[in-house]
């Protein structure tokens, strides 16, 4: 049969099926799917059982915990979607006391790059660790970032957004890049 100027002969929803089927089933698809289980054990499985965690918290399963032996979560803790904490690379702890509530996206990192020896590449320069604590009480916006050596006071607030490269006091509200003090709470 001659086709007419814009006509096309439409294929069945056999072909349609077998078309999507075989570029969504692929040999990359099953390493990617592998690659993914393993990502998810290492990170949330093997993180969580090696974590100490208090009673009565909950911590979404898109949660995080890297080298999460020095990782201690206090007693009714909220860590909400997508959060990462990622303990020092050697002796650097996260503390968090209880009743702390993050919002989504919040970063912890118990560590950073060296960057002192200006003939060596960053990324061959050992890494600087330093505890996080956060007391008792403390409330993290969404997509903060709470840096290598910082402690929080309880009852303190981070903005969302704020950027902690500090200590933070007792009842002190927190925000901005780094974080500055907004006000006292009370």
């Amino acid at each position: 049969m001659q086709l007419k100027k814009g006509e096309f002969n439409k294929p069945s929803k056999y072909v349609y099926i077998k078309d999507i089927l075989h570029s969504i089933v692929t040999l990359t698809m099953f390493k990617r799917l592998f690659y993914s289980f393993g990502y998810y054990l290492v990170n949330n499985v093997v993180g969580y059982h090696k974590a100490s965690v208090g009673k009565a918290c909950k911590i979404h399963p898109t949660v995080i915990l890297r080298q999460a032996e020095r990782i201690i979560i206090g007693d009714q803790c909220l860590l909400n979607h997508n959060n990462v904490l990622q303990a020092g690379k050697f002796q650097g702890k996260i503390v968090l006391g209880s009743k702390v509530m993050t919002g989504p996206n919040v970063m912890m990192f118990a560590f950073n790059h060296g960057n002192e020896l200006n003939g060596l590449p960053m990324i061959e320069q050992n890494y600087l660790d330093g505890d996080i604590i956060i007391e008792d009480d403390v409330w993290i916006g969404a997509g903060s970032v709470i840096l290598a050596g910082t402690k929080i006071g309880k009852g303190a607030i981070i903005a969302a957004n704020a950027v902690v490269n500090k200590d933070v006091p007792e009842h002190t509200i927190v925000g901005g890049v780094p974080a500055k003090i907004l006000k006292q709470r009370g």
